[in-house]
């Protein structure tokens, strides 16, 4: 039975993708968390909180992810106003 505003949407790992890409989201918080540091890699936890037709999805990595941290650029930006060096 529907109501006077119309069925409620059934969401699918596929329609929260295509929410996504094509940005159909009224809000997004972005979260990345440093899980640990393992020699020279970085073990990390992405998520995101998005709010599509005043309903909150969560996408969450199911697993940790692993990058090496010479993959990053490290830069010193001293008081914050603009770069003084790159850091090797």
């Amino acid at each position: 039975m529907t109501g006077f505003l119309g069925e409620k949407e059934v969401l699918t790992r596929e329609r929260v993708k295509e929410i996504l890409r094509n940005k159909e989201y009224s809000f997004l918080a972005e979260k990345i968390s440093l899980l640990d540091i393992e020699g020279d890699r970085l073990i990390l936890k992405i998520s995101f909180l998005l709010e599509y037709r005043k309903r909150m999805i969560s996408v969450e990595e199911k697993d940790r992810i692993v990058i090496a941290f010479s993959d990053f650029r490290v830069e010193d930006w001293g008081d914050g106003v603009r770069k003084i060096a790159d850091i090797e």
